[in-house]
């Protein structure tokens, strides 16, 4: 019997920099992606014709049609109205007030189209096949340039009355008023004093978590360190002191960089506090570019947190993550958006949730798979989509092991589990470093030897990878 085809989608992740549209399959699967630098200085209709324009570029790479499409799911960084697909407003975009979903639905062909906040979204992708997958509420928080946030609960975006629940960045955890000892000594309300040594958010209000742990904070604070004449290592080029460069410094141990990022994962550390008392979520899932830069130093200082919560609390398991899915994890949200939107709602059917249609392996020989009639003798990957990659030969020093790397380019996708394979099985154990990558995106692991990795490989029913060493 033929298999039957996919539902093929088109996510959208519409952002200040760039727009990527990604072609993904209803199990899932990024087939393709295409990146278009997002127009700036221009109307609202160059913007609109870009995301067109991104949309049937990808469409043409894959020689598909809007035809062959299911749907189309859109992120933007603003206030979306879901149920209408209109956006309300784009801070720093031209697409406030812009009925996004119709535009689309007539621009395609009355093509189902989703319209949601961009982080909103990138909470459901993780939900759906990421740090989040295998719980029913999560909440995502996405430290960048600025911070955002998303909540599901029951397996649902939390949108709120004016759709803008989830607006983490802008809770107030340093109060912007004086102690009641300043008022009784001065006998009078004098404003907010405490407020005038405090940096102002950009929504205009002091103490939000944004002002004090976002990328632009960070970035102002290790400025201002450096103005007063204190020396770093730290690389700055241009307007922008990038994420990259501050995990270069961390690994250097510079004493600015060090003192700075320790401050803003403590902050980071007692927020997920606050939302575990306020929400008490399964899963809170850490992303963004500051976070997957500089992860290996900053969760430590946050675990350590949130493991010293002294609040009771009933048996239960909670946790606190990496994402798993990174910049796909916003044009995954959107496909589940738009399935939703249909009846469809993938993460209300975990129990029975679709993978991608795996190979099956079959042992031929002594150290010999073949897959799809293929043999396979050297080293490869068995990626989360099913496809196979070669793996480079391991150095000598090395040549039992598996590398960060490995895991790392294994692990893409989202997975329930990892296989790595090797004859060394009962001799070979992760590098720590390793079991700390996946524990920290909840996948769990199996070291095997050929046969009973290959037996496993095939009986599961999850979304899986494996890493193979002869």
């Amino acid at each position: 019997m033929a298999a039957v085809a996919e539902d093929i989608y088109i996510g959208v992740d519409v952002g200040g920099t760039k727009i990527q549209a990604s072609c993904i399959t209803g199990s899932g699967t990024v087939l393709a992606s295409c990146r278009t630098e997002t127009p700036r200085n221009c109307s609202t209709e160059v913007t609109l014709q870009t995301i067109d324009e991104t949309i049937r570029s990808l469409l043409a790479e894959q020689n598909r049609t809007p035809f062959e499409l299911a749907g189309i799911g859109i992120a933007v960084p603003g206030v979306v109205q879901q149920e209408t697909g209109r956006v309300i407003v784009t801070p720093n975009m031209n697409l406030s007030d812009v009925d996004l979903g119709q535009h689309m639905r007539q621009r395609f062909n009355g093509l189902p189209v989703a319209v949601g906040n961009d982080c909103n979204l990138g909470t459901l992708g993780e939900c759906w096949l990421g740090s989040g997958r295998n719980a029913a509420s999560c909440v995502g928080i996405f430290i960048g340039t600025g911070i955002g946030a998303g909540i599901v609960i029951n397996n649902t975006v939390l949108s709120g009355a004016g759709q803008t629940a989830g607006e983490i960045g802008h809770i107030v955890i340093q109060i912007p008023c004086g102690d009641w000892r300043h008022f009784l000594k001065h006998k009078k309300h004098d404003g907010n004093p405490a407020a005038k040594s405090m940096p102002r958010c950009g929504c205009g209000n002091y103490g939000c978590f944004e002002s004090l742990a976002s990328r632009t904070a960070i970035e102002r604070d290790i400025r201002e360190t450096l103005e007063s004449g204190e020396k770093s290592c730290l690389k700055i080029s241009g307007n922008v002191i990038k994420s990259g460069s501050l995990a270069k410094a961390l690994k250097a141990e510079d004493k600015i960089v060090t003192t700075i990022m320790r401050y803003a994962s403590q902050v980071i550390g007692y927020v997920c506090l606050t939302v575990r008392h306020l929400l008490d979520p399964e899963v809170i899932v850490l992303g963004g570019g500051v976070m997957e830069a500089c992860q290996n130093f900053m969760m430590p200082v946050i675990e350590e947190i949130m493991s010293n919560d002294q609040l009771p609390a009933a048996p239960g398991k909670r946790q606190v993550l990496v994402s798993s899915l990174g910049d796909n994890a916003v044009v995954l949200g959107a496909v589940a958006l738009v399935r939703s939107a249909a009846g469809n709602n993938p993460l209300q059917k975990k129990s029975a949730k679709a993978v991608p249609r795996y190979p099956t392996l079959r042992m031929m020989a002594e150290n010999v798979i073949h897959i799809t009639d293929k043999p396979y003798s050297g080293d490869f990957y068995l990626l989360s989509n099913g496809t196979v990659e070669p793996r480079e030969k391991l150095p000598k020093k090395n040549e039992d092991g598996f590398r960060l790397k490995d895991i790392e380019k294994a692990s893409q996708g989202g997975i329930d589990m990892l296989i790595l394979i090797t004859p060394g099985a009962g001799e070979t154990l992760l590098p720590a470093k390793c079991r700390d990558y996946l524990h920290r995106r909840g996948i769990d692991y199996r070291i095997l030897p050929l046969d009973e990795g290959v037996k496993l490989y095939n009986q599961s029913h999850n979304r899986r990878a494996a890493v193979v060493h002869f």
